[in-house]
């Protein structure tokens, strides 16, 4: 098996499998997305390759990109040494017998890239792994949503909570207390500043909203602060940070806009 997950597969091949087109998607792109170990099993344990269907898109939008919707992903990458962006559909799998692929080699004119397969990862094992708020807490933070929504997401690479109490619905005088970690990427130039400035007008935000006179309803923020991507690490998810998605959200469908 010559194929690695990642592995965007050649149009001849994509014919001769005979995997049925959308009428408005006549020339997919198919994806590989089995996990590399599960590609290199006996056909006995694992007979079946998972691809994804995508398209090519025309479509800017950068709530959809790296990983940060769980149902949709758009990815860079090269066809014919042009940059294209991809969009997928987390629905849109399709498993593939092993035998048919087996002497399939990735097309060499279509190449996702390291950081792309990075990124296509992360997706995959979000749509299974995401952080679950309570449903108090999700309808108390509506008044700040669209702040939430601005972050840039080629500076931000997420945005990380922990909250107390982890009941699902509280009284409405007792609040929850909120700290935010807003993680930028430390490859992106200029990102420190991005993240300290948008943590810095979100937590205007919180105020405005939460706080009078002083005291804070609803929800009472302890912290809001930028880390790097070098420094935020599975010691913060274990000690209760969760990211905070805003799922099927786009930052063209709903531009960035003034703080709330």
């Amino acid at each position: 098996m010559k194929l690695r997950q990642g592995s965007i597969l050649p149009k001849a091949v994509r014919d001769r499998l005979g995997i049925a087109t959308p009428k408005d998607n006549p020339n997919p792109v198919l994806v590989v997305v089995s996990h590399d170990c599960d590609l290199v099993r006996p056909y006995e344990v694992e007979p079946h390759v998972e691809l994804i269907q995508g398209r090519n898109t025309n479509e800017q939008s950068g709530g959809l990109y790296n990983g940060r919707n769980p149902r949709r992903l758009h990815l860079e990458y090269k066809q014919d040494g042009e940059k294209k962006v991809l969009e997928l559909h987390a629905r849109n799998k399709i498993p593939v017998d092993k035998k048919l692929l087996m002497d399939v080699v990735p097309d060499p004119d279509a190449v996702l890239g390291r950081k792309g397969v990075q990124i296509l990862q992360v997706w995959l094992a979000a749509r299974y792994n995401r952080a679950a708020f309570p449903d108090d807490l999700d309808s108390r933070m509506e008044p700040i949503k669209k702040g939430l929504r601005s972050a840039d997401p080629d500076a931000i690479s997420g945005i990380w909570m922990m909250y107390d109490p982890e009941d699902n619905h509280l009284p409405d005088e007792v609040p929850y207390e909120l700290s935010v970690k807003i993680v930028y990427s430390t490859l992106v130039l200029g990102g420190k500043a991005v993240a300290e400035d948008y943590a810095n007008k979100l937590r205007m935000s919180f105020e405005r909203n939460f706080s009078k006179q002083g005291l804070w309803h609803s929800v009472d923020l302890r912290a809001c602060e930028a880390v790097a991507d070098t420094v935020f690490s599975v010691r913060h998810m274990l000690d209760g940070y969760k990211q905070w998605r805003l799922e099927d959200v786009s930052l063209k469908q709903d531009p960035p806009g003034e703080y709330i």
